[in-house]
């Protein structure tokens, strides 16, 4: 036999050793490890556990109610269940998913059309709407349904309701759901939100939001959602201490909108295009207001289609459009009253004087300017030329005038700047000054030719509905100055008042009270007079005062207005109304009037006022 290597041997020997220092070694750094990952970092990984088994997940808060004066709901809540899509879990489950379209009533061809264009869009794999409120019969087929598919997503949602449907749709304004540039513009809105788009629902947005709620969720190695988790969890991946809490609702919205008296209006307003407002003009509360056409906001609820909203935005009468604050018309006749106190408080005509008598029309120049009737007033003093409302009048008293004389009386009362309303997209007007003119025309180009069209209410001067109405609730409170509101108060969750409403009419100390008793006197000559222009608004009982009107319109008929206030000696009720390609005010504006104020004061004699004013 050889004989054994003694140097190999030591050599092995030497090597096994090594080996075995090394594996005990490693033995002892991997017990090392382990003993410090069970003991010093147990608190972290079971935090990484946690977080793979717990998921927070935020609650929408309710908005808060819209209510009328009385308190009767005109914005509510409705739960509605959305369906989404997980485009994550469509791979391999086509013929599932062709299967569902089917059994929900689904497009399959646009559904597929639109998630290739929503992963395009979002290729972190994020869910898409599908249905934004489902029937009772979809949601049943995916609540049945969860394992065969599972791509689909089964959410309840809150959506607006208007159980009003129409009624007072401009003052309220729609919802509708965030888009992507509002989320990277505020760090208080989540996706899927539902904001203000317009209206009481878009100004008062903060408030009527309330503020999200936390649910703690478990959730299986599967990803399946076990259910809420009970408890307190320390978890730095969740934000810290967090535990499950109840979502606070928004703020509820008390309006000073006298619910009967706004349907009553709804339905006087019988014309396709025009708008009625009506205040109390001790206090600038809004009573009522209507805007035609209107629509109705419950169409947005699931979400309206791109067909659908195009259809309504393109509408020529435009729906959307909110008349009583953003369109502006010529004030027409209904301006004669501020040319009057315009002419009397500059002292170029007194109240007595009498102009030269009105024959059917004035000469001024190369022109010849109609007054509305052709066979004319005769000789009128301020009151007679108000209650006749006769043009020749005024384009005498414009002839005396200066622009800035027209302007400076039209800004005492409200014209030509926003009143301040709490509703969206106030549009100012127009009331021309010498500026304006000069601007316009090029300074020295213009004429005093222009000034006879003002002082008919006619030519560039503009005002909107709730201006006009802001005017005769000054007349009718004695120059003192209001600011028209629609919210009265706001309550939190816990019913406390938090805000009202409250601000004091302010006196204007420019505005002459004497001239001011003339104009008012001779407002309730116009209602009240044998040959008042506004007899046809008369109702037995009620000293009712106002002033028509008739727009000249270059596009069409003219529009009929009209506005008043009542009863004379104690105000509580001012009114406007824009009626347009209706034609005379005195002859259709003038007997809507008379049906409002015989619902809001109900006389006990409901017999017919004879008389038709023309103008």
């Amino acid at each position: 036999m050889a004989g054994i290597d003694v140097s190999s041997e030591r050599l092995l020997e030497r090597r096994r050793t090594i080996l075995l220092v090394i594996l005990a070694g490693a033995l002892i750094v991997l017990a090392l490890r382990l003993f410090y990952l069970q003991v010093f970092q147990k608190d972290h990984y079971s935090r990484l556990a946690l977080s793979n088994r717990i998921q927070k997940e935020d609650i929408l808060a309710p908005r808060g109610l819209i209510r009328s004066s009385d308190g009767s709901k005109l914005v509510v809540n409705v739960p509605v269940y959305q369906i989404s899509i997980l485009p994550n879990r469509i791979r391999g489950r086509e013929d599932r998913l062709s299967l569902a379209c089917r059994w929900l009533g689904i497009d399959e061809d646009d559904l597929a059309t639109s998630l290739a264009e929503w992963i395009g869009k979002y290729p972190d794999g994020r869910e898409m709407a599908v249905i934004k409120a489902a029937g009772k019969e979809q949601i049943s087929i995916l609540t049945e349904n969860r394992a065969l598919f599972p791509f689909f997503s089964l959410e309840m949602k809150h959506r607006r309701h208007y159980p009003e449907e129409m009624l007072a749709a401009h003052l309220l304004g729609y919802t509708g759901e965030v888009s992507d540039t509002e989320l990277k513009e505020s760090d208080d809105l989540h996706r899927g939100d539902i904001i203000g788009r317009t209206g009481i629902e878009y100004i008062y947005e903060e408030l009527l939001r309330g503020q999200y709620g936390v649910r703690i969720v478990e959730i299986s190695a599967e990803g399946t959602r076990i259910g809420e988790y009970i408890g307190l969890v320390d978890n730095e991946q969740l934000e810290g201490n967090l535990k499950s809490r109840p979502p606070v609702p928004g703020h509820d919205l008390y309006l000073t909108i006298d619910l009967d008296l706004q349907r009553v209006v709804e339905a006087a307003v019988e014309c396709n295009k025009g708008a009625v407002v009506i205040m109390d003009p001790r206090n600038g509360a809004v009573l009522a207001a209507v805007s035609r056409p209107a629509y109705d906001p419950n169409i947005f609820i699931g979400g309206i289609s791109t067909e659908d909203w195009r259809l309504l935005d393109e509408d020529p009468d435009k729906p959307l459009f909110n008349r009583t604050v953003q369109a502006t018309y010529p004030p027409a006749s209904t301006f004669k009253m501020i040319v009057a106190y315009a002419g009397v408080s500059t002292r170029v005509i007194s109240a007595s004087e009498r102009l030269k008598p009105c024959f059917g029309g004035y000469q001024f120049g190369n022109r010849y300017f109609r007054c509305w009737k052709s066979e004319g007033h005769g000789s009128s003093d301020l009151a007679a030329a108000i209650i006749n409302s006769c043009d020749v009048y005024f384009y005498q008293l414009g002839e005396r005038l200066k622009a800035d004389e027209f302007a400076y009386a039209g800004r005492l009362f409200g014209f030509g700047r926003k009143t301040g309303i709490d509703l969206p997209s106030e549009a100012r007007g127009i009331l021309p000054d010498k500026a304006y003119y000069n601007r316009k025309f090029g300074k020295g180009k213009w004429t005093k030719g222009h000034l006879l069209n003002y002082s008919i209410g006619q030519g560039d001067a503009l005002a909107t509905p709730i201006q006009l109405c802001q005017m005769v609730a000054m007349i009718a409170n004695g120059g003192k100055r209001i600011k028209p509101h629609i919210v009265d108060r706001i309550k939190d969750p816990d019913g406390t008042v938090i805000f009202r409403f409250d601000e004091t009419p302010q006196k204007v100390p420019q505005i002459d009270l004497s001239l001011l008793r003339i104009i008012q006197r001779s407002m309730r000559a116009v209602i009240a007079g044998e040959t008042g222009t506004g007899r046809a608004a008369a109702i037995p009982g009620t000293a009712i005062c106002g002033k028509t009107g008739t727009a000249q319109n270059p596009h069409g008929a003219d529009h009929a207005m009209f506005v008043a206030y009542a009863p004379a000696g104690d105000p509580r009720i001012a009114l406007a109304i824009v009626l347009e390609h209706a034609g005379h005010g005195g002859a259709m504006a003038a007997p809507m009037a008379r049906k409002i104020f015989s619902v809001y004061f109900k006389p006990d004699d409901e017999t017919e006022t004879a008389g038709e004013g023309e103008r």
